[in-house]
């Protein structure tokens, strides 16, 4: 894949979780007191996975540090 941003080959990997939760997205990260869920902007990428890393396929730009995936 070619990136969007400065048209250079993109490499293929995986975005993952460090730890045993889901991955998600929303316009600012919530504080650990506050349902995930409900911050503004949310997104859930994938499901939790107990025992193991959560992970999604992505492509990589290393030059302008870019990172494209699909959920």
């Amino acid at each position: 894949m070619m990136c969007p941003k400065c048209g250079k080959e993109m490499r293929n990997g995986y975005l993952f979780c460090s730890k045993d939760g889901a991955l998600s997205f929303a316009n600012e990260v919530p504080s650990p007191f506050e349902n995930a869920k409900n911050a503004e902007g949310f997104v859930k990428l994938t499901e939790p996975k107990v025992g193991g890393r959560t992970s999604v396929e992505a492509c990589c730009c290393d030059m302008c540090k870019t990172i494209i995936i699909q959920y």
